[in-house]
């Protein structure tokens, strides 16, 4: 467990810091800034990725913990069902480690959608923890937690698509190739079949001035005034950021996971722990992915 934990830290790390850019442009182009070429002029205006970076330290801060959570739900629900090997077991566990992490991910989501929509002299500050608080002064303990219950219904099944379908292309095949491949499929899949929801949460979370009184008035204003094909704003973004963040994040944990069989070849310790927990390790990627998305 102690492996997974650092491992996935690692790679969640690296898979956040390689697909942040687009998770902003992401953001931007789902909340009506624009369309996806004059979001990228924007983020980019000044030569520098400074404002594609906004809002980076929310999720960055947050990793450890949900990791934690999502280690624990995923872990712990496999080994108590039956058939832990089971595709319907992956589903399962992985919609438990969905709602769960759900609850750490969603205040770390809307610090940082706020802080990538923000304007100077919105007073929205910069840093992950001074977002938080100033979230809580201007609106109380409650406005932190804005969107929880979109965000779970996004990443319930969200979780069940991505852990099944990875383990359906992963079986019988390892390779660094192969893993890749298949985190980046699984991973985009989970994001398009779910994405409205995704859309949805993110106007929410970034709605500053009471403008949608509930997830389901947001989609039928959003639907209304922007028309049906708002639901699908900022897909390619996310499909393509999907590869890159996974792939960073598969990248680090193979990295960490071989540094660590180095170690335990040098004590004499075998390599069956690390054939054991090689699945939990990789899984955590698409959640950091996800619960960031932001």
């Amino acid at each position: 467990m102690a492996l997974d934990f650092v491992a996935g830290c690692i790679g969640g790390c690296a898979g956040i810091i390689a697909g942040h850019p687009l998770d902003t442009l992401k953001v931007h182009i789902q909340s009506g800034r624009g369309s996806a070429l004059q979001c990228t002029k924007a983020l980019l205006k000044g030569g520098t990725l400074s404002t594609a970076y906004r809002g980076v330290g929310a999720p960055l801060g947050g990793i450890a913990a949900v990791n934690a959570i999502v280690f624990g739900a995923y872990g712990n629900t496999r080994r108590a069902l039956p058939n832990p090997q089971a595709l319907s077991t992956h589903a399962t566990a992985g919609a438990a480690a969905g709602l769960m992490q759900s609850f750490a991910c969603a205040p770390v989501e809307l610090v940082k959608t706020r802080q990538q929509l923000s304007k100077p002299g919105d007073g929205m500050p910069s840093g992950a923890w001074a977002g938080a608080r100033h979230i809580i002064r201007t609106g109380g303990f409650k406005a932190l937690f804005r969107g929880l219950c979109v965000t779970m219904a996004r990443d319930c099944p969200a979780f069940a698509i991505y852990f099944t379908s990875y383990e359906a292309m992963t079986r019988g095949d390892q390779s660094v190739m192969k893993v890749f491949m298949a985190g980046g499929a699984a991973g985009a899949l989970s994001w398009v079949v779910l994405y409205p929801i995704d859309v949805v949460k993110s106007r929410i979370q970034g709605d500053v001035v009471g403008r949608y009184a509930g997830a389901w008035d947001c989609f039928v204003q959003s639907v209304r005034t922007d028309g049906w094909r708002s639901m699908g704003r900022g897909v390619g973004a996310v499909t393509l950021r999907a590869f890159i963040s996974n792939g960073a994040c598969f990248t680090a944990v193979a990295w960490t996971e071989r540094v660590w069989q180095r170690m335990a070849d040098d004590s004499g310790v075998t390599n069956v722990h690390y054939a054991q927990t090689n699945t939990i390790s990789e899984a955590v990627c698409e959640n950091n992915d996800r619960q960031y998305d932001v």
